[in-house]
Formats: structure tokens, sequence, C-alpha cells
């Protein structure tokens, strides 16, 4: 019976969401033009690679927030919003910090938690402290954000060694799950209710599903640039990676169950969820299809990138999703 009244449930969340999405695309846009009047700051966020980075990191991570609200039986508030939205606006600068700019270990923690004594050496550094002042003027518990967002750091500064081949399995899934976890916890510190008791384990799980999620969809990349993922540890049989995603997801609905929440908030929140992470369960099961095409070997090269892609701007892949949805959240 759960499947029918999911089918139900989603008739309201679909449209809740598309207006959610409204919202954010309105405070994105917002954010867009008052950096815009700094000609370099323009310049970058103009630039569509970064522009389509910034988009998608902005649109996931509030929409996550709302959910995280709804979960407490509350509204999010604008000054919540707002972090939320110009904290996910930093990020890719941040990521690019630890790959483009010579700023040492030390500086960027500095700049992580005092971005006001920060003076920019170039406009990337400017336009991320400028951001990251009015996620500190917005924040409920500095003090809370600081410590996770210190963790994600360190879960950064790790993560360097996944291009480290011999690396084995469990060495590669604590790296990615410490960077998973402490970014979900560190978008979750952005709201003013306080954690109930196992919260921050659920949260730190939903980072760990999060970061396989994004590392089933780059998987490509990652080993075109050879960096140790979870999901690059198949050994032609892309099965155990698959039904591996599947059992976290399975783990992190039975912590937000046992949350000393409503249970119809945590029924919503995880239909909700659901909309997200299926998008990893949708690309793990084209993955899964492309092996069986290739005689039950799952080999890349021979399947080549643009077969790969799993591709959710695609309509027809959304209606997947919600199906997937419907039937398993």
């Amino acid at each position: 019976m759960r499947p029918l009244f999911n089918f139900f449930h989603y008739l309201v969340i679909l449209p809740r969401t598309y207006f959610r999405i409204k919202e954010i695309n309105k405070l994105l846009s917002d954010l867009k033009k008052e950096v815009s009047e700094n000609l370099d700051w323009k310049e970058i966020v103009s630039e569509k690679k970064f522009d389509l980075r910034l988009t998608q990191y902005v649109q996931v991570h509030s929409l996550l927030d709302y959910s995280l609200c709804g979960l407490a039986s509350r509204e999010i508030s604008k000054e919540e919003l707002k972090a939320c939205v110009y904290f996910c606006a930093s990020l890719p600068l941040y990521d690019d910090f630890f790959d483009k700019n010579n700023l040492t270990s030390e500086e960027i923690k500095s700049l992580m938690s005092a971005p006001k004594d920060f003076s920019p050496k170039n406009p990337v550094e400017g336009l991320f402290i400028h951001l990251l002042k009015e996620v500190y003027k917005n924040l409920p518990n500095p003090v809370l954000f600081a410590k996770y967002f210190e963790g994600l750091y360190y879960g950064q500064e790790e993560s360097k060694k996944l291009l480290d081949p011999t690396l084995d399995y469990d060495q590669v899934q604590k790296i990615a799950y410490e960077k998973g976890g402490h970014s979900a916890l560190l978008f979750r510190s952005i709201l003013k209710h306080p954690l109930v008791k196992g919260e921050e384990e659920a949260i730190y799980q939903l980072g760990a599903v999060g970061q396989l999620l994004d590392d089933l969809f780059d998987l490509w990349d990652d080993l075109e640039e050879g960096v140790n993922t979870v999901v690059t540890k198949f050994d032609r049989d892309f099965n155990p990676i698959y039904f591996k995603y599947l059992k976290e997801v399975e783990t992190l609905k039975i912590l937000l169950f046992n949350l000393e929440y409503k249970y119809s908030d945590k029924n919503k929140f995880v239909r909700e969820l659901m909309l997200m992470v299926n998008g990893g369960t949708l690309c793990g099961q084209h993955y899964i299809q492309l092996q069986k095409q290739n005689k039950g070997v799952f080999d890349i090269k021979k399947i080549g990138r643009e077969a790969l892609v799993c591709d959710m701007e695609d309509r027809l892949n959304w209606i997947k999703m919600v199906k997937l949805s419907i039937a398993n959240a």
C-alpha cells in the first residue's frame, strides 16, 4: 500500500518542489546581480561552466535545507535561505582553492573561519570572502558552522590521497564518507533548530550517500583523472557498487525514521529526499543495463563516455526518477 500512498503524496511534493526552486532561483538571480556590480566578479560568475556548477550547488543544497526544516515541522527563514544560497555560491570557489590557487593550508583555514580579517590577493578570493561574510551575517550558530567547516576542510585535505592508486577499498570509503558527511552537517548547521538525538549520525550518513551519488555521475571523469572513489572500485562487474549504494540508502532511511521527530514529518522528508537520491539509483541502473549489453562485462572504455552519460536534464529520466521514488520512498 505504501507506493499508492507515495503516489498521492508526490502530487503535492512535486509542485511544492517546483515553487521552492523558483524561490531559490530568485535569490540566486539577486546574488548574481549584486556581485556583477564588480566587473571582475561578473566575469567569474558569468563563465558558463562556473554558472552551471553554481546553479547545481545552490538548487540541490537549498532544497535539502528546505526539507530539513520540514523535518522539524517548521519553515525555513529568509536568513537561513540566504545563508544557504550564499554558502552554496561560495563552494565552487572553495573547491578551486585546493586545485588552482596557491593558498597554504593555514591561509585556507584562516579564510574559512574569519573572512572579514582576510585580505584577498585576487578576484576569486575577493568574491569568496564577500559571499562568506554574508553567510556569517545570517548564521544562527557560527561556532557550530565553523566546527563542521573545519571538518570539511580536513575531509578535503584527505581527499587528495585519492590519487594514490594503492589505496584499498576501506581507505577510499573512509575518506569519501568523511568529506560527504561533514558537508551535509555543514548545511544542517545553517539552520537554527537544534540537532535531536541521533540526527548528527543520520545527517552524516546522508552526506555519505550524497558523495556516492556524485561519484556515480562522475565515474568516467574520475577514472580518466586517476581519482579513487568507492564507485571506481569495480572489477568488470558493476552490480556490487550498485547494491552498495542501495544498502547505504536503506541505512539512511532507518536512521531517519529513528529520529525523535513527528512520524508524518519523517515520512515527508524521506519522500522529498528520494527525489534526489533516486538520481543515483537511476544512474546505477543505467550502468547495469550497459553492462548487460556488453555481454555482462562493465568495461567503460569499450562502452564509451557518451553511452555512460545519464542525463538528468532529460524529461524521460525525471519521470523514471519519480517512478522510482513512488516505488521505494
